[in-house]
């Protein structure tokens, strides 16, 4: 049916829809009701929302005061906090700590004092860039902690007088190796040079005096003089050397490396003399037949009388000498054999350095374990495969075939069914693989799947021919060293980009100088004295310079008096646990009951399984174990393949696994015990570095672990010339703060309460909760908890007692000098009054919040949804009117419609009937 189109009825000239919408609006009455009832409801579900979320909040706000660590919770300070600064656990246990600052870390950075105009542009240079990791360097200086049998030295300070007779009290108590003895004793204002000779230190007076004798004497009643093997010494010479000083296994020299472990392993062989020539013409011949190691070389040289220094060269795997003589002429090194060769300088100059060749320090051996290879990265659990040069293929699986050493690889590639030979290369840094097969194709390497087992040993690839063992073969020759190829067309960008796109080791970018010249750093990929590594170039020359070595920061803390312990990091965070920090150092006759933080050592068993697979067990109670040493004694008894020690902190246990198995070493405690959980020793070792050396052990604190909450957080910015105090205090600063966030949202709750409840007698105008019994219920139930007694939570019983009151205005109020008192006097009882399990006043208000909001009966959820469920039936209701409505108008204006079309035809007919016209009949006259 068709619809009017005109709001104006176009015959009767009625307003249809004006005169509808009237009609509807009466009949709309009862919706619009509905409506209006459905609109408050609506803002009364959204009210109740609003104190859903304030009463939350109270329980949120509440939370914190159940936990007891609050209450026991302490602040870190520091006296430098520029020079070192202090984020302590909330937890830490009050004490003072005393930081001496000995080192800053620092990342490895090298830098080129070759400078070139351009970066972008080629440079015309051919030839290699090497990078290797520190296992190549030729300065080992042992760490002191590993002499003596691994005793170590005992911190402490010596005097040491001169043949003049001038004296200095030396302080050797932050020496950690070799190095930092020598260079305490060489800065001492004497006349007395520090050196080493195998296994002894060596003290030679320059003076030129012979007025008194050379002595060494004990300050203080440490042990350090007879640690270092100088106790005593009183030589009326100009040369004394010390005792020798017991070293670990496989070591031969205090410093440098010993000469066998040159040139690959292969060593120098016998050396004699060499001839060195300086500039201004003046020679000598230093006879190198007694050295042994790298740093008896480079003392040799610098004792010949010459003006000249002989030190590692920058990359540290060379000997440099520099001629400081001022000459003009040709300086120069030889020897009337091949002992200059061997030690890579035999050279001649016109310049004042020679820089001594690569001396290839053997860091690989058939024992080096693969985890360890690539700066201790390792190489993953993989598998790769070879294809020979006749076409063979075989496969090898380091998981399945249990391979963990360099040794087992070369091993089992050694028994492949396929024409290869695998050993240790030339340079002592990695594996060579020789084809042997003598096919026509290429021998090959290639990693399985997603692996990067052969990638990170260096033998991916294709062979190529090469020297191997002296002769010329087709081989892939892996190494530890990251060789980059330069070619003539690269430009410093180029270069930067090879080895960022190559190096495991260092990273690199172009440095842009004060003169508007360019020249290349590189950086280590890695912070602190482990992201050490050297370079080399062969072909060109970029001048390259170590600017910072890097090293890890170390700081020696004493806690609360107790001995003083040298601790590293390479990034200069230090975490140090509370529980070991605040005590003194543990010794033999330290009873297992003391640990734990005084909770002791459970007295249960456990058991100890080494890499062979030997199993012990030790049992506490049974074999009346009550002390440390009682423990360590147990355990080395058992005569399987482990050493039990206390550790180098002597913060707690180390058990070194010495089976040299490959299995896992597993100390697990049996039945319902705990001691080995409680002295921190369970669990499954990892590779880690005890006395200077990687190993498998397990080392345990001394109060089984720290949590983070119970640790100190210590960050070295600078050194300081003064020692730095760390002080932790009780912290009552946090049970302020949280007893003013329980304040400030309890007033919360009353402005929100009285802004829904509220009556103005003068407009009448009301809360959307006004009258609510709900509303009432939520005021009446905190005022009652916060104004009545909390009973069963110790000593206080009200608010008042622990500094908070009502107001006249309903509000609460903390009075802080109130709450303060009451923690300083009673802690326990305030303790007790917040967070008493169940009947504390922070309990309580979260079960009272959990009766009001809580999502399983809360008293505020179900009004919530009974109002819910009335909306939705109003909104069902109202959408039903609404329909009706709308029929109704269509029905409305429909009549209206037809109305008009009624009239509209009655006035056609009326037009049609005014234009008929009468029939007139003529008359007939005459009729």
């Amino acid at each position: 049916m068709g619809r009017i189109q005109s709001s104006i009825g176009l015959i009767t000239g009625t307003d249809i829809a004006g005169t509808v919408d009237q009609l509807i609006a009466i009949s709309a009455r009862p919706r619009n009701r509905l409506q209006g009832r459905t609109d408050t409801l609506q803002a009364q579900q959204k009210a109740i929302g609003e104190l859903i979320a304030v009463v939350v909040g109270m329980q949120i706000a509440g939370k914190p005061l159940s936990d007891a660590g609050l209450f026991r919770s302490t602040k870190a300070s520091s006296s430098d906090a520029e020079s070192l600064s202090v984020a302590g656990g909330s937890q830490s246990t009050p004490g003072t700590h005393v930081v001496r600052t000995l080192q800053t870390a620092a990342t490895h950075d090298v830098r080129s004092l070759r400078r070139y105009a351009t970066s972008d542009e080629s440079l015309g240079l051919s030839g290699t860039i090497s990078i290797r990791g520190d296992d190549g360097f030729l300065d080992r200086s042992l760490d002191l902690s590993a002499l003596n049998g691994g005793r170590g030295v005992e911190p402490g300070s010596i005097r040491i007088s001169d043949r003049s007779g001038r004296s200095a009290e030396i302080d050797l108590r932050a020496a950690r190796t070799v190095d930092d003895i020598l260079n305490a004793i060489n800065d001492a204002d004497i006349g007395v040079m520090a050196t080493t000779i195998g296994n002894s230190f060596r003290l030679v007076d320059t003076t030129g005096s012979s007025d008194a004798n050379l002595v060494v004497q004990q300050l203080g009643t440490a042990e350090t003089a007879a640690d270092l093997g100088l106790w005593g010494l009183n030589v009326a010479g100009d040369t004394a050397t010390g005792l020798g000083i017991p070293l670990p296994d496989g070591v031969t020299a205090l410093r440098g490396v010993p000469l066998t472990e040159l040139n690959g392993g292969a060593g120098t062989g016998p050396l004699s003399a060499i001839e060195i020539t300086l500039s201004n013409g003046s020679s000598s011949s230093v006879d190198l037949s007694a050295a042994a190691s790298t740093s008896e070389i480079m003392d040799a040289i610098n004792a010949s009388g010459l003006s000249l220094i002989a030190r590692l060269n920058d990359a540290r795997n060379g000997i440099q000498i520099r001629d400081v003589s001022g000459g003009e002429g040709t300086f120069s090194v030889s020897s009337l054999d091949g002992t200059a060769a061997a030690l890579g300088i035999d050279a001649s100059t016109d310049g004042e350095f020679i820089v001594g060749s690569n001396l290839n320090r053997q860091t690989v051996t058939t024992e080096t374990r693969l985890e360890d290879l690539t700066q201790g990265d390792g190489s993953p659990q993989g598998s790769f495969t070879l294809t020979d040069s006749s076409g063979q293929v075989a496969a090898v699986n380091l998981k399945v075939d249990k391979i963990q050493t360099v040794g087992d690889l070369i091993d089992r590639i050694n028994t492949l069914s396929i024409g290869v030979t695998a050993s240790l290369n030339d340079s002592g840094d990695g594996i060579a693989i020789v084809d042997t097969a003598g096919g026509t194709k290429t021998l090959t390497i290639q990693d399985s799947g997603n692996g990067t087992v052969a990638a990170d040993l260096g033998i991916a690839g294709t062979a190529t021919t090469q020297l191997v063992g002296g002769a010329s073969v087709s081989a892939i020759v892996g190494s530890q060293s990251d060789t980059i190829l330069i070619e003539s067309d690269d430009s410093l960008a180029d270069i930067a980009a090879k080895v960022n796109n190559d190096s495991r080791y260092a990273s690199a970018d172009i440095q842009v100088n004060d003169d508007g010249t360019f020249a290349l750093r590189f950086r280590s990929l890695r912070g602190g004295q482990s992201g050490q590594f050297g370079i080399n170039t062969q072909g060109f020359e970029l001048d390259l310079r170590t600017r910072s070595l890097g090293q890890d920061a170390m700081i020696a803390v004493s806690s609360d008096g107790g001995a003083e312990r040298v601790l590293r990091s390479s990034d200069g965070v230090f975490q140090i646990d509370d529980g070991i920090a605040a005590s003194a150092k543990l010794s033999t006759t330290t009873a297992l009951s003391s640990l734990n933080n005084g909770a002791g050592v459970t007295q249960g068993s456990f058991t100890i399984t080494d890499r062979s697979g030997g199993i012990a067990a030790i049992n506490l109670q049974a074999e009346r174990i009550t002390t440390v040493g009682q423990l360590i004694d147990a355990i080395n008894a058992r005569g399987i393949g482990v050493t039990a020690s206390i550790n180098e902190t002597g913060s707690g246990l180390a058990i070194v696994d010495t089976s040299g198995g490959s299995g896992k070493l597993t100390i697990e405690d049996t039945g319902n015990g705990t001691a080995a959980a409680d002295l921190g020793i369970s669990g499954t070792a990892e590779p880690t570095t005890v006395g200077g050396e990687t190993v498998f052990a397990l080392v345990g604190p001394r109060d089984g672990g720290s949590s983070p909450n119970s640790s100190l957080s210590l960050t070295l910015k600078q050194l300081s010339d003064e020692p730095i105090t760390i002080t932790i205090a009780e912290n009552p600063d946090a049970v302020l703060a949280a007893a003013k966030t329980f304040v400030n949202q309890y007033n919360t709750l009353v402005d929100k309460l009285q802004s829904l409840t509220f009556f103005n007698p003068e407009t009448e105008e009301v809360g959307l909760l006004f009258g609510s019994g709900e509303a009432l219920r939520v005021e009446s139930g905190y005022k009652r908890l916060l104004s009545g007694s909390i009973l069963g939570a110790g000593a206080y019983r009200s608010l008042g007692q622990v500094g908070v009151r009502f107001q006249d205005n309903g509000k609460l109020e903390l009075n802080e000098e109130t709450l303060r008192k009451a923690l300083a006097d009673e802690p326990g009882a305030v303790e007790a009054f917040f967070a008493t399990d169940g009947t504390g006043l922070a309990d309580r208000l979260d079960q009272l919040a959990d009766r009001i909001a809580g999502s399983s009966g809360g008293l505020l959820l179900s009004r919530n949804d009974a109002l819910g469920q009335r909306i939705e039936r109003n909104l069902a209701r109202v959408e039903s009117m609404n329909e009706r409505l709308e029929v109704e108008r269509e029905r409305l204006l429909t009549q209206f419609f037809r109305m008009e079309q009624a009239i509209a035809k009655v006035q056609t007919n009326q037009q049609f009937l005014a234009q008929i016209q009468p029939i007139r009949i003529p008359s007939r006259s005459g009729d």
